[in-house]
C-alpha cells in the first residue's frame, strides 16, 4: 500500500508519513509491522491530551509559543518571519522576496506578497509587545513586590 493511500484511510497527512520515512519509523513500501505501527499511532495522534502532554516535554515556554504560533505556517514563510524576527540591521521586501526566491523557489510576485504578509505579522507582534503594561506580563494579573 502506498503512502498516499495509507495517509488517507488512517488520517494522517502525506507529509506526515513522509516525516516517519525519513527518520526510518516506517519502510517507503510499507510492510505488516508498519500497519500496525500506523494503526495503533492513528488512535493517538490527534487527541489533544497526547498533544498537550508532548509540548509539556518541551521545557522552554518560548519555544512551545513559538511552535504553536508558527505551526500553520509553510517552510518559506517561517524563514521570511524568522529573518525579520532576528534581524540586525534594516531589511528590504525586494532582499528577503529574492532569498525566498533563491532558497525555495518561490515566484518572486509570490514572494513578495508572502514577505510583506511576514512582516507585517512581525510589526504587529513588537508593536503589541512594546505596547503591554508590566501588569500584564506577570502571571494571572499579579503585580511582582
Amino acid at each position: 500500500m502506498t503512502l498516499e493511500k495509507v495517509a488517507e484511510e488512517l488520517g494522517f497527512t502525506r507529509k506526515s508519513l513522509k516525516i516517519l520515512n525519513r527518520r526510518e519509523v516506517i519502510q517507503k513500501v510499507l510492510t505488516g509491522e508498519d500497519m500496525v505501527f500506523l494503526s495503533r499511532l492513528s488512535r493517538i495522534w490527534k487527541d489533544t491530551e497526547w498533544i498537550r502532554e508532548n509540548l509539556r516535554q518541551i521545557r522552554s515556554k518560548a519555544r512551545r509559543e513559538k511552535l504553536v504560533r508558527e505551526v500553520e505556517l509553510t517552510k518559506p514563510e517561517r524563514y521570511v518571519l524568522n529573518r525579520y524576527l532576528n534581524a540586525k540591521g534594516r531589511l528590504t521586501r525586494e532582499g528577503v522576496a529574492s532569498e525566498v526566491f533563491y532558497y525555495y523557489g518561490v515566484p518572486k510576485n509570490v514572494a513578495e506578497k508572502m514577505v510583506r504578509k511576514m512582516r507585517n505579522r512581525v510589526y504587529m507582534a513588537k508593536s503589541r509587545r512594546a505596547s503591554r503594561k508590566p501588569s500584564e506580563d506577570c502571571p494571572m494579573g499579579q503585580e511582582s513586590a
